[in-house]
């Protein structure tokens, strides 16, 4: 039965038995473990078989003056499969031999499923973002983790060391950096390869990783990368998937996708007022409104003054007076609710209230007199004269009404 891993101690533990089976049960964060030393050494290598069961490593941090240097420092002739590596953190301080999965590997190791993402990886010689100085076998693997070395520096591999080293249905596509001489075996995917028959099927972005050169692989553009046809041999039925990006292994489940951040603009505008006002002498009309556009035709020919309520709903009133008058009076007729229906007929020296004509507003509010709510208003237009008149005003439909319309003239 493996031995199951669940916490960062127990991940630290590991060195403690170099031969046994081991498997993750979940993903293990590793932020606030501090400093971890690699497992496995030149004296004490780890020949066990270690499985990932398809979860994930993060925040890996190796900061380590000695060679081998990676979570596994060094594996002789073990198995490494379905683990994931991210936002690792991983140096020697400028001595060689480093990768985030493994340092060096040699005899039959075979790691496959594997990938290093998110991290950065520095060393000296033999520097790779999955494994530094390597001897075994790699299938179905990739990085996208920057690299940075002096020589032997590649996006996938540092130094492949013999004959029967083969790397299979691979790719990188993280930055390479080598310094301070660019020309020292570098490579997108490997830095340096005497058998480069041994690698096959395997390919690193050009664009991202900043080489043109590998010492095995095909390279390829970003766009390219993203294009399934251009894996040839690759297994996307079982193995490998797409999702309008780089290839992801299936056993890790389909990527996120980062958050995409919008801004929507939004405008707002007020329909505009029409008006039209018709005088003769002398007069102040105001018109507010709060309505949609309202359209109104005054005219006038003595000057009065008239101040009219409405409130919304029917009320029809008819004033009719007879008496003598004094023309600077004023009559007021107030109604309570839509349309008001009014009449006035004037006699020789005899004053009459207006004929006033509103157009219905719509509203949802059922009002008794006297009314103590929040008070609803509508323009109406004012004609006194012996001759026929009218006024109409179209008012578009409102479901709520706050501030009054005022309507006055003033002779």
């Amino acid at each position: 039965m493996p031995i199951l891993i669940s916490t960062p101690q127990e991940l630290n533990n590991v060195r403690n038995n170099l031969l046994s089976d081991y498997e993750l049960t979940n993903d293990i964060d590793m932020s606030g473990f501090g400093n971890f030393t690699p497992i496995g050494n030149s004296t004490s290598k780890f020949k066990g078989i270690f499985n990932g069961k398809g979860f994930k490593i993060k925040n890996l941090t190796i900061n380590i003056s000695s060679q081998n240097v990676g979570l596994f420092g060094y594996l002789e002739n073990a198995t490494i499969s379905n683990v994931a590596i991210e936002n690792a953190n991983v140096t020697s301080n400028m001595q060689n031999y480093v990768g985030i999965l493994a340092g060096y590997t040699l005899g039959t190791t075979t790691i496959s499923n594997c990938y290093t993402t998110g991290g950065t990886v520095n060393g000296q010689y033999g520097v790779g973002g999955l494994v530094g100085y390597f001897g075994g076998t790699i299938e179905n693997c990739f990085s996208n983790a920057i690299v940075t070395g002096k020589g032997r520096v590649g996006g996938l591999v540092g130094n492949v060391i013999n004959p029967t080293s083969y790397i299979k249905k691979s790719y990188s596509t993280g930055l390479v950096t080598v310094t301070p001489d660019p020309n020292l075996f570098n490579g997108g995917l490997i830095g340096s390869n005497d058998y480069l028959a041994n690698v096959t099927d395997s390919y690193w972005d050009i664009n991202t990783s900043g080489q043109t050169i590998s010492a095995g692989g095909t390279g390829l553009t970003t766009s390219e990368m993203k294009t399934q046809s251009s894996y040839v041999n690759w297994d996307f039925v079982n193995v490998w998937g797409m999702n309008n990006d780089y290839p992801y292994l299936q056993v890790f489940g389909v990527p996120t996708a980062p958050p995409k951040i919008e801004t929507i603009t939004v405008n707002s505008y007020s329909n505009n007022f029409f008006g039209n006002l018709g005088k003769t002498i002398k007069s102040t009309i105001n018109t507010n409104s709060l309505l949609h556009a309202i359209q109104s035709d005054s005219k006038r020919h003595i000057a009065t003054i008239r101040n009219i309520d409405t409130y919304l709903l029917s009320i029809n009133s008819n004033a009719i007076q007879s008496h003598r008058s004094v023309r600077s009076s004023t009559e007021t007729v107030a109604t309570f609710m839509n349309p008001i229906s009014a009449s006035v007929e004037r006699k020789t020296k005899t004053f009459k209230n207006l004929m006033s004509f509103v157009s219905p507003i719509s509203g949802g509010v059922d009002v008794l007199y006297p009314l103590d709510i929040r008070m609803y208003k509508a323009i109406v237009n004012v004609i006194e004269n012996n001759s026929s008149a009218y006024t109409m005003d179209n008012m578009s439909t409102t479901n709520y009404i706050v501030n009054p319309s005022f309507s006055e003239v003033i002779e």
